[in-house]
């Protein structure tokens, strides 16, 4: 079908092919995309246009579909949206006039969901069964049944770009109430708006952040009155430790139900029955077990090899190399410190500037660290041929964090407590606190938008002023390609360390976590709107295995904090009269008093909120009740 002769194409997605494909590849993929679907051997029945500005050189293909065309995608996809009667559901072509914005059904689909049905059918779209080489490479062999045409084409280096193109329309609502106005600071985010523009993997995160955020509050301001309170060292650090267990517990309990109450309203929390393979995965054909139908399998004793014996050991040794790294440090900061000691007198600024030279340094020297081995993680975990993307990411985010934990946390840990040199502790937090802050906001934010602005002039200045550039063209050479939030959760993880790791002994972290986030949640609001490509909309119930890799910060933190306090000098003095056996009893009791209490309140406190246990007991009901009416109609059917 010839987009340009129908009046229905909206370009939704953008596929870029690079300079070195050939016509005929590019006219092959036209044809698979544009094949009637419903054939047997069909292909995706979308709209194609070519972008006609001059500086896509016929490489930037736009991709669209028909009404008709989505909703089947929507329907196949077990959308849900929501009935004028029974609330949410799953999506049905026959009972459209029940959903609301029927009376006007382009509505009734956000444009996320139309970009998300377009490449969910692309990621699992295969060449044709009689075809075994690509049109244009006749030495590309691939097999119609196991390759993918997506994958194909990425093998051979010819896409370029594949992504939804942004709404400006959209987008001009969303940042309004989002970052843009100055009162957006102080207002919740409608979490629920950057969900339908976004998805909700990306509106998790916002709303992750912004949770956390908000919860940093008290203790913040819990850590300044403590500061200044007049009393003991002692009753100040039992106080905010006590405060600290108490919050960040109640501070996960409460991200529970408000997940599961989100992940209600946006009908994911009891959708994903069955999961796809991932369109990477690489595996013989064999039947399945739940569908019956051909797919690809790969054993798992090749998976474990791989990860015992290419995975693991380099895992390790980027952890060992992290380490060195750290001790070269430690040695450096040593001899600095013997070097310029810290008199009395008028040195003692200059004494305290070259003290603070190798943490600096070394908090520079980190991030590039954590910036290859994420790369590192990701093509190990790549390696390892992953069958589910649930399963991939649990994997990647095991290496990130058993990685991080290390690369941030081990060094404070070796001089709180194996040098215990708590002026060392703090000096080297707070070069860690306020390095990644900065350089994190210029890396993250304002690096990628001048990039993106000398981009744009630069491509203005390839073309006279009375060419429009268009958008396509625009979004595919300015914008920088969106490659997940695991960049933005592990910097939110590294900084949730700090604070739930060593704030019952230095408070102040807490205050700069805040103030950081306070930027931070806008920042990225802007960063996703204007630096990024749009990314495609992907189902989520929660923020995945991250949950897990923060309540174990959250469980080792009263470890931790409980150790500091008991190894103060003024806390050790309070309790002078107790011999040392005695007083490490008493901490180590404590420390498991505070683990009870903090499993005793994830107990009481149910994940679930009671509103949507009541809507899933009710769901369940009805649906009960549809399978027994089904099944008296269909006996009735048969005995007449």
């Amino acid at each position: 079908m010839s987009s340009d002769e129908n009046n229905e194409f909206e370009a939704l997605v953008v596929l870029q092919f690079s300079s070195s494909t050939p016509t005929t590849t590019k006219n092959w993929v036209v044809q698979r995309l544009t094949d009637d679907h419903h054939d047997d051997d069909g292909g995706a029945g979308f709209l194609v246009r070519w972008d006609k500005d001059p500086q896509s050189q016929n490489n930037i293909l736009l991709i669209g579909a028909t009404r008709e065309r989505l909703f089947e995608g929507a329907e196949n996809l077990k959308l849900k949206k929501w009935d004028k009667k029974k609330g949410l559901r799953d999506f049905l072509i026959a009972d459209i006039e029940q959903f609301e914005n029927s009376e006007n059904p382009s509505d009734i689909l956000f444009k996320s969901e139309k970009q998300r049905i377009i490449w969910d059918v692309l990621q699992n779209l295969s060449p044709k069964k009689n075809e075994h080489a690509v049109p244009g490479v006749p030495t590309k062999f691939f097999s119609p049944e196991n390759d993918a045409l997506l994958d194909i084409l990425r093998d051979l280096d010819f896409i370029q770009n594949f992504f939804p193109l942004h709404d400006k329309e959209e987008l001009k609502l969303l940042e309004r109430d989002w970052f843009k106005s100055f009162d957006a600071i102080f207002k919740p985010q409608d979490i629920h708006k950057v969900r339908n523009y976004f998805g909700d993997n990306v509106a998790f995160y916002f709303a992750f952040l912004e949770h956390y955020t908000k919860a940093l509050i008290p203790t913040a301001l819990f850590g300044i009155f403590i500061s200044f309170w007049p009393s003991s060292d002692f009753f100040k650090y039992a106080f905010f430790c006590v405060f600290n267990v108490l919050w960040w517990t109640i501070f996960m309990e409460r991200w529970k139900r408000l997940t599961n109450r989100l992940a209600y309203q946006w009908g994911s929390l009891d959708l994903k029955i069955y999961e796809r393979p991932r369109s990477l995965y690489q595996g013989e054909l064999q039947q399945s077990p739940i569908t019956g139908l051909p797919e690809r399998r790969y054993p798992r004793w090749k998976r474990t090899l791989k990860k015992y014996f290419v995975s693991y050991p380099i895992v390790a040794t980027c952890i060992a190399i992290s380490l060195w790294i750290y001790f070269t440090y430690y040695g450096v900061q040593q001899s600095t410190n013997a070097r310029y000691p810290l008199p009395k007198s008028s040195m003692a600024v200059k004494s305290k500037v070259m003290r603070f030279v190798p943490s600096a340094s070394y908090s520079l020297i980190v991030i590039p660290i954590k910036a290859i081995y994420q790369k590192i993680a990701r093509f190990v975990t790549d390696f390892e041929n992953h069958r589910l993307q649930t399963s991939y990411e649990n994997n990647l985010t095991a290496k990130l964090f058993i990685f991080f934990f290390v690369n941030c946390f081990v060094g404070l840990f070796y001089e709180a407590f194996f040098i215990v040199d708590f002026n060392s502790v703090a000096q080297l937090l707070t070069s860690l606190v306020i390095v990644n802050a900065f350089i994190g906001k210029f890396t993250e934010q304002v690096l990628p938008y001048f990039n993106k602005e000398l981009k744009r002039e630069e491509l203005n200045r390839k073309e006279p002023s009375h060419v429009k550039i268009s958008e396509a063209v625009h979004q595919a050479k300015t914008l920088t390609p969106f490659n997940g939030t695991y960049s933005d959760y592990l910097t939110i993880f590294e900084q949730y360390g700090y604070v739930a790791l060593f704030s019952a002994v230095f408070p102040w972290i807490t205050i700069c976590a805040l103030i950081s986030n306070i930027f931070e949640l806008r920042a990225d609001a802007f960063k996703y709107c204007h630096v990024y490509q749009r990314s495609f909309a992907r189902l989520a119930s929660n923020i995945g295995s991250w949950h897990y890799a923060f309540d174990i910060l959250s469980s080792v933190s009263i470890v931790t904090n409980t150790a500091l306090i008991a190894m103060q000098p003024s806390v050790r003095e309070y309790f002078s009269s107790y011999t040392d056996v005695e007083y490490i009893l008493i901490f180590v009791a404590a420390e498991h008093v505070l683990l009870a209490l903090k499993f005793a309140i994830d107990f009481a406190i149910p994940d679930v909120p009671y509103e949507v246990q009541i809507a899933r007991a009710k769901n369940t009901y009805e649906s009960h009740l549809a399978l027994i009416n089904q099944r008296k109609a269909k006996a009735k059917s048969s005995n007449q």
